[in-house]
Formats: structure tokens, C-alpha cells, sequence
């Protein structure tokens, strides 16, 4: 089940914009004020959709607050002619701008549109891991090789062959060699 948090000026404009979220997926809260919503636990919310203005402030002080407070994909929808105005005061932020006036297909095509960004940011994430371990590899295989050199009195590419031969020898890999050379177990 998706949560979905709908902030709007009015209940009327609440109840409109969450018939515009479609499927069974979708579990939809809705909310007028800003104090209500920052009375709300938002943290099991994956979409906050905030109509600015709202009755009680203009939502974006809001929106800088939910962003401290959870990583739900926020949504800004503002009036067509201030969507460069909120786009520039929510940079940094990372809201997506829906214009109004809002259609079920501008709603939706954001929620799709942030599964996406979702999907992307996981695949980066990962490939961001693997290459922050593979440089933590590499800056030992280096600590290992500079201690070989040292101590035998070897080339880099002398103490690099050296440290694959042991790796061979002890059919591990070689950046476990690299640690018990740096841990003083071998050599």
C-alpha cells in the first residue's frame, strides 16, 4: 500500500485532488492546515502533494520542514503563472511542481514520474556502494603494496606481482592478502 498525504486550502479541494489518485494501492490522507500536517506522523507517507497556498501559510516553509523530516517525494501544485517562482524556492528542496489547474493525468504522471526517480536513485545508490568499496579496496591493495616495497625493497609492479602470487598460493583474493599485509599477519 502506498500513503499518500494531500494538503489543500480547503476540504473540497482535498476531496477532488485524492479522487484524482486512482487504484487500489493508494491509501490517501488528506489535511488543510499546516498544523495538522506537522501534527501528523509522516514518516510512513511516500507521496505529500501540498496545494499551495494553504489556509493558514504559503506551504513552502512547510515543505522545507516535511523535507528535514522524511525522504516522501514532496509535490508541490501551484498556480501555472508562479511555477518558476516555487520552482526556485524548492530546488533544494526536491519537489516535483504539478501546475494548476490539476488533471487525474498531472497527478498521476508525478506519482509514475517519482516510482521512476525512485527506481533510478536505487540503482545509483547501489552502484555508488560498489564503487566507494572498490576504492576502499584499491586504497589498501596501495597500503599493502607501498609496505611490500618498504620492507622487501621491491618495484610497485614487483610488490603488485608478489601480492598476486600469494593470493594465488592461498587461493583468496587479493585485497585479502592487502589486509594481512597491513595487519602485519604476512610479510
Amino acid at each position: 500500500m502506498k500513503n499518500v498525504l494531500i494538503a489543500a486550502r480547503t476540504a473540497e479541494a482535498c476531496r477532488t485532488l485524492a479522487g484524482f489518485i486512482v487504484g487500489d494501492e493508494y491509501e490517501v490522507t488528506t489535511a488543510t492546515d499546516g498544523m495538522t500536517i506537522r501534527s501528523i506522523d509522516i514518516a510512513h507517507f511516500g507521496y505529500i502533494f501540498i496545494s499551495v497556498p494553504l489556509e493558514n501559510e504559503n506551504g513552502f516553509e512547510l515543505m522545507a520542514e516535511l523535507r528535514k523530516r522524511t525522504d516522501a517525494y514532496l509535490i508541490a501544485i501551484v498556480r501555472e503563472e508562479a511555477a518558476d517562482a516555487a520552482a526556485k524556492r524548492l530546488e533544494n528542496i526536491g519537489a516535483f511542481i504539478v501546475t494548476k489547474p490539476v488533471f487525474k493525468s498531472s497527478l498521476m504522471q508525478a506519482i509514475r514520474f517519482c516510482e521512476t526517480h525512485a527506481g533510478n536513485e536505487t540503482v545509483f545508490r547501489k552502484r555508488i556502494a560498489e564503487l566507494e568499496q572498490q576504492a576502499e579496496q584499491d586504497k589498501k591493495l596501495n597500503r599493502a603494496k607501498l609496505i611490500v616495497m618498504t620492507k622487501e625493497q621491491l618495484s610497485e609492479d614487483e610488490a603488485h606481482r608478489r601480492i598476486q602470487k600469494l593470493a594465488m598460493d592461498l587461493r583468496v583474493s587479493q585485497y585479502e592478502i592487502a589486509e594481512d599485509i597491513i595487519n602485519g599477519l604476512l610479510i
